[in-house]
């Protein structure tokens, strides 16, 4: 999947080009390589149209000026599938290159629960920041926070979760329809899951805002003083198993 940021906005402009580069182009190459070149392996056809996702990639990163943990995923999937490839993986494990890394991602996720601070928290400071220190350093205020601090720690584990389920299906797909369709559902697959996952962090985030705001409030009789707040996936410098 090609690397999105949350901040870019959830309209059919966000995702036109990403469906065009991560579906339509890597199926329509595979398909026609393998028609003009019987003599190709499903392997360097499959290689081939990972060019795509990975332009995609490169634009996105070109545009944001930075390396979100998506692309990175991504990326790093790519150059597994390619090694994978060299070593003498078959196109099916091509095909689930990028989980191998997704999968790697969701247990240090999930593991960072027990860290000071867990890996969300870091993901939605680079999202939501801009790289600016001023806004770094308000962003670090918010872990003194308790409820703060929870609700870093439910989006960890619901994004851990969510990155497991999407390997699993992933691997399900792949393995259990031709590569062609797999190709296909695959990366729709991904980007379903990624979607939903950024819907939910977007309402969880502006739900816990506002009882954050509902407690202040009433603490300071109805006058919420000023006080930095949770950024939702929906912020940040721009716009997946």
């Amino acid at each position: 999947m090609a690397a999105q940021h949350p901040g870019g906005g959830l309209s059919l402009r966000t995702f036109a080009p990403m469906l065009l580069l991560d579906v339509v182009c890597p199926y329509l190459t595979y398909r026609l390589l393998q028609r003009n070149d019987p003599a190709m392996s499903q392997t360097v056809a499959l290689l081939l149209s990972g060019v795509f996702p990975a332009l995609a990639n490169v634009i996105s990163i070109v545009r944001s000026r930075s390396l979100d943990i998506i692309g990175v995923i991504v990326l790093l999937g790519i150059v597994v599938g390619a090694v994978a490839a060299l070593l003498g993986g078959g196109p099916r494990l091509i095909l689930v290159r990028e989980s191998f890394v997704t999968g790697a991602v969701a247990l240090v996720c999930l593991a960072s629960l027990w860290a000071p601070r867990p890996l969300l928290f870091y993901i939605g400071r680079d999202f939501s920041t801009g790289h600016d220190p001023v806004r770094i350093a308000e962003f670090d205020a918010l872990w003194q926070n308790p409820a703060a601090r929870h609700v870093f720690r439910v989006m960890t584990a619901v994004w851990g979760i969510g990155w497991l389920v999407e390997v699993a299906l992933k691997v399900l797909i792949v393995f259990t329809l031709s590569i062609p369709e797999a190709l296909v559902v695959g990366p729709i697959e991904s980007g379903a899951i990624t979607l939903v996952l950024i819907l939910w962090t977007v309402r969880y985030a502006r739900a816990a805002r506002r009882r954050g705001e509902a407690r202040l409030a009433a603490a300071s009789g109805g006058q919420p003083p000023p006080s930095p707040t949770i950024p939702s996936a929906s912020r940040g410098p721009r716009g997946s198993g």
